[in-house]
């Protein structure tokens, strides 16, 4: 009868103990003064269990063979005090093993090691040039590539001798740092959707046992405008509109969100088309540019237009701009409309792309209202309906039996060309279909078969890198497309034989160094490159990669008839007004730099 009621059924997951604890960092390195006092802080050791409750409760103990009665552990926080005097340890490293157990009885895999060197108290471990840093780098840079540089010296201005690390907060290595430049780089590709920032602790050591000390930084991943916005719940959608609305009514709320953020996730809205409609639905629907609400502004009639095509465009405000289409089919119901009732609105129905022809795909049944006032019987029946589609664009590559509501598939489905189609499917009732008119919309969804192969942007591409790069810099990509869509158009990247001094990312197609390149050994090399997708059975594409090393001066001159104790022996002889060296000549003012070249040598 068309009554409804709705419930809301609230279900709650319980947890099980399926995760083990798990150290990060593993390795914790830091040094004590022998003037410190027992009681001193120094150093927190930290396991996450993603589990809830009990499951999730860490403890730590710390192992017999790498205890010492020197320090205390605080079971439940991870801190480790001094609890003795450190005299006579002076140039020692003191070793510890701590374990974590959640309270399921599940300890760590992986253990985590505290290494304490003890110094003397007169021994100033190094200090950073600032306490915290703060860099900024772009989400759709080159791996290896220079984020900022951190910089540590003695009380006295030496900073010869000190080494860099990453000590904690970048568990999935998105970064590195040079251990004697303090250069920090990526190391992996970044993604601002992903990891908006990290804040990393980088540690400066020096000496022998060694000193160190710490700095923050926080470095944050900028957004390029990579995302295009989307529609939820879906890119289209139909209504029912009695021509009896209102002008000014909104009929309808589109909702976008886009995955980017500051101005490349900014959306509006613009009606670009009205359908078959013509200019005419442009004058009689409007969107607003920023909620995405669409308002009838001009009158109804169900006898001049009976259905509407509205494409609503959103536009983001990157740069370059992204954009995406949202399609309103609006039905307009006639003010005394008795016509066949469809059992529902809007029928949803996925085809595979080369589908084969007179495919039947999908049935479609309207109720003749009228029935129920010429019988006095059943109040709706399904005999003397007759369908029809309504011939417009996208009615031609499909049929229906008029008959039994059968649709049918007409010509050959293409997803690359059209993926796409909406349908306007017409019940008349009565006898040779001339009573009532009821309509209905098709949405055919066209889904993917793996019949396109990848397509590099360029089939040789052409590359340059500099020599003495650090291992795992990035230089330049090999890109390519696949028309395609879903696991058949996820492309993976690798090189057809494996090399030594190069690499390429599997998912990006960047092309990194996996040592210092040398020109004078090498300059110039050829990769050949396999681009391949996802489907079953997948598909493939070869490119040649074209690289040339650049020259660095990191070679000095040498003489070429030098002995091996790089000495020259020359035979001068003068005659007259002119000198002879080696069988060359030259003038007489030019004997005084001859002697200062001899002296020299």
């Amino acid at each position: 009868g068309g009554l409804s009621s709705v419930s809301r059924v609230r279900v709650t997951v319980v947890d099980i103990n399926d995760n083990r604890p798990t150290f990060y960092p593993v390795l914790y390195m830091v040094s004590l003064s022998t003037h410190s006092a027992p009681g001193t802080s120094v150093v927190k050791v930290t396991a996450n269990d993603p589990d809830a409750g009990e499951n999730g409760r860490v403890t730590y103990r710390t192992l017999p063979e790498g205890g010492s009665n020197l320090f205390t552990l605080n079971k439940d926080t991870g801190v480790i005090s001094l609890s003795r005097s450190l005299h006579g340890k002076t140039n020692t490293v003191i070793s510890m093993v701590i374990s974590a157990e959640d309270g399921g009885g599940l300890t760590a895999p992986v253990n985590a090691r505290v290494n304490v060197s003890v110094v003397a108290g007169s021994m100033a471990s190094p200090v950073f040039e600032q306490g915290q840093y703060f860099f900024t780098v772009s989400e759709d840079v080159l791996r290896g590539t220079a984020v900022g540089v951190v910089r540590a010296g003695t009380k006295s201005g030496v900073s010869k001798g000190i080494l860099y690390s990453i000590s904690s907060g970048d568990p999935d290595g998105y970064f590195t740092v040079d251990s004697t430049s303090g250069t920090i780089r990526t190391a992996l590709p970044l993604d601002h959707e992903t990891c908006v920032s990290l804040d990393l602790e980088i540690q400066a050591r020096s000496g022998s046992p060694p000193a160190y000390a710490t700095s923050h930084v926080r470095i944050t991943i900028s957004d390029v405008n990579d995302n295009a916005p989307t529609f939820l719940p879906s890119s289209s959608e139909s209504l029912l509109l009695p021509e009896i609305t209102k002008m000014g009514t909104v009929i309808y709320r589109i909702q976008a969100t886009d995955k980017d953020s500051g101005h490349n996730s900014q959306l509006s809205f613009d009606l670009i088309s009205a359908g078959a409609a013509g200019s005419s639905g442009q004058r009689t629907f409007g969107v607003d540019r920023g909620s995405g609400e669409v308002r009838l502004i001009g009158s109804l009639s169900y006898e001049s237009v009976p259905r509407y095509d509205l494409q609503v465009v959103a536009k983001d405000g990157g740069a370059p701009q992204l954009s995406s289409t949202f399609t309103l089919v609006v039905h307009i119901q006639a003010q005394n409309a008795q016509g066949p009732t469809f059992d529902t609105l809007t029928y949803r129905v996925e085809l595979r792309e080369n589908t084969p022809l007179n495919t039947r795909f999908l049935q479609v049944r309207a109720l003749n209202r009228e029935a129920s006032g010429n019988t006095g019987s059943s109040p709706a029946s399904s005999s003397s309906v007759s369908y029809r589609l309504r011939p417009d664009g996208d009615a031609a590559g499909f049929g229906i039996m008029p008959d039994t509501g059968w649709l049918f598939v007409r010509s050959s489905l293409d997803r690359e060309v059209k993926d796409m189609y909406l349908l306007t499917v017409l019940a008349t009732s009565g006898p040779g279909g001339g009573g009532r008119t009821g309509s209905a919309t098709v949405r055919v969804t066209v889904t993917d078969e793996n019949d396109n192969s990848p397509r590099l942007s360029q089939e040789r591409v052409f590359l340059a890198v500099r020599e003495n790069l650090l291992a795992g810099t990035g230089f330049g990509r090999v890109s390519a497309t696949d028309r395609d869509a879903g696991l058949n158009a996820r492309l993976t990247y690798r090189l057809l034989h494996s090399d030594r001094h190069f690499q390429i990312n599997s998912q990006t197609g960047e092309i990194s160094t996996r040592l210092a390149l040398d020109r004078e050994q090498q300059s110039s090399y050829q990769l050949v490159v396999v681009v391949q997708d996802g489907g079953t059975p997948p598909r493939s594409a070869t490119g040649t990669a074209h690289i040339t090393v650049l020259d660095d001066n990191d070679n000095a001159p040498n003489f070429t008839h030098a002995r091996p104790e790089r000495e020259l022996l020359l035979q001068v002889r003068i005659e007259g007004d002119r000198s002879v060296i080696e069988g060359y000549s030259c003038t007489r003012r030019k004997i005084e730099y001859v002697n200062t070249y001899l002296n020299w040598c």
